[in-house]
């Protein structure tokens, strides 16, 4: 794989942030959940996108390796986890966070009820369950 300049690395960062900025707010927008106060989550999340990104491509381009050889001052060659797989885990984590505090994880969504499950689902009118209680044993002497 050919090497990129660091300017054409910088470009392709900058069209995926617009991209990734335009899908967020089509989503946020779509829910009419967006409102202008929400620039700041939205840039804080775009960064966190970049950095993640980033540190993807570049584990990506080392074969997505899960460890790698390292080796110490006393000259032996020992095994550890690759650090771009920590970092991609950790960003990926803020990412996720941040999306949840956009609104924009099934956490804080509703469930939609699909009509075959109407019949599971209880009624929001309160049981008196002493009263229905008291008839059951009323009823039996």
């Amino acid at each position: 794989m050919a090497r990129m300049s660091k300017k054409k690395k910088m470009e392709m960062l900058d069209v995926a942030r617009d991209e990734e900025r335009n899908r967020i707010i089509k989503l946020l927008t779509e829910d009419d959940n967006f409102t202008p106060s929400l620039e700041p989550l939205i840039e804080n999340y775009l960064d966190a996108f970049i950095i993640y990104k980033t540190m993807f491509d570049e584990w990506k381009a080392d074969g997505f390796a899960a460890t790698k050889m390292h080796k110490n001052k006393a000259g032996a060659t020992n095994e550890m986890k690759h650090p771009l797989a920590q970092q991609v885990e950790t960003w990926n984590d803020k990412k996720n966070k941040m999306l949840d505090a956009l609104g924009m994880t099934n956490k804080g969504k509703s469930v939609q009820k699909t009509p075959k499950n109407a019949g599971n689902i209880q009624s929001d009118e309160p049981k008196d369950e002493l009263a229905a209680h008291r008839n059951k044993w009323r009823k039996t002497q």
